[in-house]
């Protein structure tokens, strides 16, 4: 399960990335967002203008097994999913995820900050649901789509998010694609050479530890 994730782009970076027309809510430098936490999302507003709004992260209720991650496989299989895969798609920004790894003779796992080089910001697809608040007032969370990883970082990241390519991001984006079939093709994992995974502090782990020590890379002892 991805648990925790980074987002170190500019503002500026990420408009330009996802060709965003409208700044709602943006955020950034955000060193270890966990479930539960308000984000930026890239998605089209009532009028189909691609806008970042603000999303919690994790469907309700919250304890659903697909509240944080939802498998790509079982997207079109669920009601609840396929009706947000259908007309509530967004965008992730993201900087990097991080996972677990044991390493060496360190008695616990290592939290291990995964990144996509030379690109500092990437899109996760994710889908959303949204509804009113008892003020009248539009409120989102969302999931982060996975699939299985591939390679050697499988053995200690077993699901990866499903990372867009430029045509993913705007086929993702395009509120006239509505059937499964037509985006079946960008739900793939990427392959795990193309990323770079490396240790930071386990402090990433408390929810509440937010700073750039997070995403900075530790030395290890592999002995």
């Amino acid at each position: 399960m991805i648990e925790r994730f980074s987002l170190t782009g500019e503002i500026g970076d990420i408009v330009e990335r996802f060709q965003v027309g409208k700044v709602v809510r943006g955020y950034t430098n955000r060193f270890n967002v966990s479930p539960t936490q308000t984000v930026s999302i890239v998605m089209n507003d009532r009028h189909g203008q691609r806008t970042m709004q603000e999303s919690r992260w994790g469907l309700f209720p919250f304890w659903a097994k697909d509240s944080v991650n939802a498998d790509h496989a079982t997207l079109s299989q669920k009601p609840f999913l396929d009706r947000m895969l259908r007309k509530q798609r967004c965008v992730l920004p993201c900087s990097g995820f991080f996972g677990r790894k044991q390493i060496g003779q360190e008695r616990d796992p290592r939290a291990m900050h995964v990144v996509l080089p030379n690109q500092p910001v990437f899109g996760v697809a994710a889908i959303y649901d949204s509804w009113k608040d008892a003020r009248g007032q539009e409120v989102r969370a969302f999931t982060i789509i996975t699939a299985a990883s591939s390679g050697a970082m499988s053995v200690w990241q077993p699901r990866v998010p499903v990372i867009l390519d430029e045509e993913g991001v705007e086929d993702w984006l395009n509120p006239k694609l509505t059937e499964f079939a037509g985006l079946r093709k960008h739900l793939e994992a990427m392959d795990t050479y193309l990323m770079r995974a490396y240790p930071v502090t386990n402090a990433v782990h408390d929810e509440w530890f937010e700073s750039p020590d997070c995403i900075r890379e530790v030395r290890i002892d592999y002995a």
